[in-house]
C-alpha cells in the first residue's frame, strides 16, 4: 500500500475510486447517478483547483488503484485559514484493514505543518461506525446538522466533529 497526495495526473484512477465508493455506501453526499456523469475532465479540474487553493488530498494506492481517500478542504479567507472540512472514504474491500486509519493520520499530520488548529466533519448520525471511528481519533461532537441528506424521500439527519489541534 502507498499513501502519497493525489495528484491532478489521478484524475482518472481518482474518478474511477469515487464511482466505486458511492455505489457502496449512502453515506457520502454524491449519489451514484451524479457520479456516473462526472468526467475526467471535471475530475481534473477539481483536483487542479484543491491542491491550488492550498487543500489537499492523501490517497492510498493499492495495486494500482485508489482504495482510500482524505480530502482536507483549508478555509481560503485570512480569517478563517485556521479551519478546515475534511471528507475521508475507503472503498468497502479495504475497511477494518487500517487504511483510514493511516491516512487520516497522515491528513492530520499535514493539516497542522500547513496551520490549521480545527478541522470538522459532517457525518451521518445513523453511522455509528464511523462516529466510533472519529470519537477514537479525538473528534468531539460539536452540532446536529438536521435533515443532512434525503434518500429516496426519507431525511437523516448528521452530526458535526471538530478536532482541535495542538
Amino acid at each position: 500500500m502507498t499513501y502519497r497526495f493525489v495528484r491532478e495526473e489521478d484524475a482518472a484512477m481518482y474518478l474511477e475510486f469515487f464511482k466505486t465508493i458511492v455505489g457502496e455506501t449512502d453515506n457520502l453526499a454524491c449519489s451514484k447517478a451524479e457520479a456516473e456523469e462526472m468526467t475526467i475532465e471535471e475530475e481534473k479540474s477539481f483536483l487542479k483547483n484543491m491542491n491550488d487553493s492550498g487543500s489537499f488530498s492523501i490517497v492510498a494506492i493499492s495495486e494500482k488503484c485508489i482504495c482510500g481517500s482524505c480530502d482536507i478542504r483549508i478555509q481560503n479567507r485570512e480569517r478563517l485559514r485556521h479551519r478546515a472540512e475534511m471528507g475521508i472514504a475507503v472503498q468497502k474491500e479495504y475497511w477494518g484493514t487500517g487504511v483510514a486509519q493511516r491516512i487520516l493520520e497522515e491528513s492530520i499530520s499535514e493539516a497542522r505543518n500547513r496551520g490549521v488548529k480545527k478541522i470538522s466533519l459532517t457525518v451521518r448520525a445513523d453511522n455509528e461506525r464511523a462516529k466510533a471511528f472519529y470519537r477514537r481519533n479525538g473528534f468531539e461532537l460539536s452540532g446536529i446538522a438536521r435533515m443532512l441528506f434525503c434518500i429516496a424521500g426519507i431525511y437523516i439527519d448528521g452530526e458535526q466533529y471538530e478536532l482541535l489541534l495542538k
